[in-house]
């Protein structure tokens, strides 16, 4: 009967191993391994009956290729980490109750499931017991396949050549599986097993053998101790002692019964073995004493047109039945597949349109960080360009020769005073001049703006002050000269200034104006009353 295995591992550079490597041995060919400049030839390799690339379904219809060679070199070229898992394989005992063509197409049906559920890429080599093998104690049943699968999702470019991309959901962490809302990965590898089973089954109940179980033996009820891994140095210990002591028997004209085991393993599952067997036996006895066991005459099929027995009708009807159980089996497990490939594909849409989305982000962000940088440097400029407009202005000299300064004491406090009132009409016509230039900016003009604030608000103060200086001098002549002088400077700037002026400021230049006006009304009164008038 045939037996379950369905096992898998890593292949991986943390172990010494290549992705490279591994396809050259299992497919028996050879390739060159580019990242480490390697040539692995095992083209001599015997007991390889074949050996296929398996795309997924959507590369396969879209008439996608790639040889083995460019295949697991991309595989090595993907993962940048030094221990980084490269390849996984999947290993699985095909029935040797099957013929060639069977175990074939049970082995493909089983890694073109796989592909398609992770999105992967699947290198199935089925191997069979060499002649020297077995002369070396294999068993000649252990066909058998070894199924290399990329551990990262295969996609299509623009070019239309296949590219790996994200790592599978079987490859990634227990931790980022939880986030995704997935079970471990251990629950993910008992399900394959499972799948393993059902498209197995399928196949064997095609043709009547019995049906293999991925559950232990402890799940299947039965009372059977399982053996223990012999793993690959046992092994070929095993087989070398074998066939070392056969050809010894050989020389010597002996029969060869076998050998006891060499290694600690195989004297512990020779025991196992037996323990197997008595549990057995005595199980047989059992049943034999209480009348329950009954071995049943092997069935012959007579196909007749008529008179068919119930008993073969029965059987035919369990046969059906055992195969349309497989089928609905494996129908449930590909629509569940199919399912979470569609959750996968969506995910890798969604994850896609959040990278796409972060992109534009952050593009919009350093284009806005170029923007700002590029105003700041345009504002430094301009204010480099204010401030030495700025100092042009401030030192700019009064002329000696203004006609309202000839006949004024500059020297005296209220030439100096009268100075410095002029001096800031002349500033104030400076700036209005300067915001009027074609080449003045948005900024500078704001920036003038504060500047003819500052002024317009010393030459309300300046004026006060001066009007202060001149009902303080004593000389009645000397301040009716002084008002009219201070009147006809005041009302000149108010009407010259007037558009540069915040309405603030044109208020305040009314107040002083009347203030002045109202001081000039009230001298010339005063003196018309001291001349008799």
């Amino acid at each position: 009967m045939a037996i379950f295995i369905a096992s898998t591992k890593s292949i991986s550079r943390g172990n010494g191993q290549s992705a490279v490597a591994s396809a050259s041995y299992r497919a028996g060919v050879e390739l060159e391994d580019k990242r480490y400049g390697k040539t692995h030839d095992y083209s001599k390799k015997h007991g390889v009956m074949s050996a296929n690339i398996i795309l997924p379904s959507a590369l396969a219809h879209a008439k996608a290729t790639v040889d083995r060679s460019e295949l697991w070199n991309k595989a090595e070229s993907a993962e940048k980490r030094v221990d980084a898992r490269v390849a996984r394989e999947w290993l699985v005992n095909l029935p040797h109750e099957l013929n060639e063509q069977d175990r074939k197409e049970l082995a493909h049906s089983f890694a073109q499931t796989l592909a398609d559920r992770y999105g992967t890429i699947a290198d199935c080599a089925i191997h069979q017991p060499t002649d020297k093998e077995i002369e070396r104690g294999a068993d000649p049943r252990n066909f058998h396949a070894h199924i290399l699968f990329t551990t990262r999702c295969a996609e299509i470019d623009d070019n239309n050549e296949i590219i790996l991309t994200d790592k599978a959901t079987i490859e990634l962490s227990d931790k980022k599986r939880r986030e995704l809302g997935m079970e471990r990965v251990s629950h993910e590898i008992k399900e394959v097993r499972q799948i393993w089973e059902q498209i197995a089954n399928e196949k064997l109940a095609e043709h009547d053998h019995k049906l293999i179980d991925s559950r232990s033996y402890a799940a299947q009820g039965l009372n059977i101790e399982p053996q223990l891994k012999m793993g690959s140095v046992a092994t070929k210990l095993e087989r070398d002692a074998y066939a070392e002591a056969k050809a010894t028997a050989k020389e010597k004209g002996e029969v060869f019964n076998g050998i006891a085991p060499v290694t600690v393993r195989g004297e512990i599952n020779l025991m196992i073995n037996e323990r197997n067997r008595l549990v057995r036996t005595r199980e047989l006895a059992d049943l034999r004493e209480s009348q329950l066991f009954i071995v049943p005459a092997a069935p012959k099929f007579e196909y007749k047109p008529s008179n068919v027995s119930n008993d073969e009708l029965e059987q035919a009807e369990s046969v059906v039945e055992r195969v349309k159980q497989a089928r609905i089996q494996r129908q449930i497990a590909k629509e569940a597949a199919d399912a979470l490939e569609k959750e996968r594909i969506a995910q890798q849409q969604r994850d896609m349109a959040d990278k796409k989305e972060r992109e534009r982000l952050l593009a919009q962000e350093e284009a806005r960080q170029a923007k700002l940088e590029q105003h700041r440097v345009q504002i430094a400029a301009q204010e480099a360009e204010f401030k030495k407009q700025h100092g042009h202005i401030l030192h700019q000299e009064l002329s000696s020769q203004h006609r309202l300064l000839k006949n004024i004491d500059q020297k005296s406090d209220f030439g100096q005073h009268l100075n410095t009132l002029l001096h800031l009409d002349q500033q104030m016509s400076a700036w209005q001049h300067y915001r009027s230039e074609p080449s003045t900016t948005d900024h500078q003009k704001q920036l003038i703006d504060q500047e003819q604030h500052e002024i317009g608000s010393l030459i309300t103060s300046h004026s006060k002050q001066l009007l202060d200086h001149i009902k303080s001098i004593s000389d009645l002549s000397t301040r009716q000269a002084h008002t009219k002088t201070l009147e006809r400077v005041f009302d000149d700037i108010k009407d010259r200034q007037q558009s540069a002026l915040s309405p603030e400021h044109q208020r305040q230049m009314r107040t002083v104006s009347a203030e002045i006006n109202g001081y000039s009304r009230d001298i010339n009164r005063s003196r018309g009353m001291s001349l008799g008038f």
